[in-house]
């Protein structure tokens, strides 16, 4: 606390001012505003992120389970493994693009949010792209430059090999926004990594989730498991499995808030492959596939379903 010295020039007096009391109370002001625009955030972009009837995905009881803690951001909420330091899943929502805004690719950044996170030497070496779980395009487009600069925080980025970030998780990203949105008019998508155990650091696959309403306004739901290890080229439908197969390997419940029936009905079995005509684009080629034209040996084939 500081003394306050009488005036001359004055008979009033200063008055007395608690100047710890007043930083206490500023620093209290400013994390009600933080909390209050963070939450404010979050019950913006929750509910457009992933639906809430369905649920969002929640820890099982498996020993696998991860401890989670809610990000949200603009256009997209993260599920962030705390003892692992990556997200264990990541939620958002594309529509239609309507349109296109050049926007450039921000810097990769720690997220300011978080205290522990993965070590980011792996991505030092060329094995392993840092790989967005929002994606770049998606978020830039559908919900400006703050998702877009929040899409680079380390905390949605996970080691993926170049051949699946580049080629065959481009081509699925592409997929989503520019073929199934526009059908769809707005599909959800939940992605994440898997791990063969629980001391492993670096993902062995990831999983992809579509979510979206058929014109009966019925849900309806197509997923994914990839492998690190890809050609690039591979049939997409290959990749096809049940959500339950993802639950267990994740230790993750995907969609809780469903009743049983209609949850099991969506989890227990692998989607068709032709629903919503994705058989048709399973073989479409990547965008930088030139960028791979028989690197390492390999001559990319995206005429498989010909």
């Amino acid at each position: 606390m500081l003394a306050e010295k009488s005036s001359v020039k004055t008979k009033l007096q200063r008055p007395h001012i608690n100047w710890t009391r007043l930083a206490a109370t500023g620093l209290l002001y400013v994390l009600i505003a933080v909390w209050t625009a963070a939450n404010a955030q979050c019950s913006d972009t929750a509910p457009h992120a992933w639906p809430a009837a369905v649920g969002a995905p929640v820890a099982t009881n498996a020993a696998k389970a991860p401890d989670v803690r809610i990000l949200c951001n603009s256009g997209f909420v993260i599920g962030y493994d705390r003892e692992r330091g990556r997200a264990a899943w990541v939620a958002y929502r594309v529509t239609p693009v309507a349109d296109y805004h050049h926007r450039p690719r921000p810097k990769f950044k720690p997220d300011p949010r978080v205290e522990h996170a993965a070590p980011r030497q792996i991505y030092w070496q060329p094995e392993y792209d840092r790989g967005h779980m929002a994606p770049n395009y998606a978020m830039a487009q559908l919900y400006g430059r703050a998702a877009q600069r929040a899409s680079f925080y380390f905390s949605n980025i996970e080691p993926q090999s170049p051949r699946l970030n580049q080629l065959l998780w481009q081509r699925l990203e592409e997929i989503e926004i520019d073929r199934l949105a526009p059908k769809l008019d707005q599909l959800w998508v939940l992605v994440g990594p898997i791990y063969t155990a629980a001391d492993t650091r670096v993902p062995s696959a990831f999983f992809r989730i579509w979510l979206g309403r058929n014109s009966a306004d019925k849900w309806q739901a197509m997923a994914f498991r990839v492998p690190q290890r890809v050609r690039g080229d591979e049939r997409l439908d290959q990749f096809l499995v049940a959500i339950d197969a993802i639950e267990q390997a994740t230790g993750l419940d995907f969609f809780s808030n469903l009743p049983q029936p209609l949850e099991q009905q969506l989890e227990a079995h692998q989607a068709d492959a032709d629903l919503w005509g994705f058989a048709a684009l399973a073989c479409m080629p990547a965008r930088y596939r030139k960028h791979w034209r028989n690197r390492d040996g390999i001559r990319l084939r995206f005429d498989r379903c010909d």
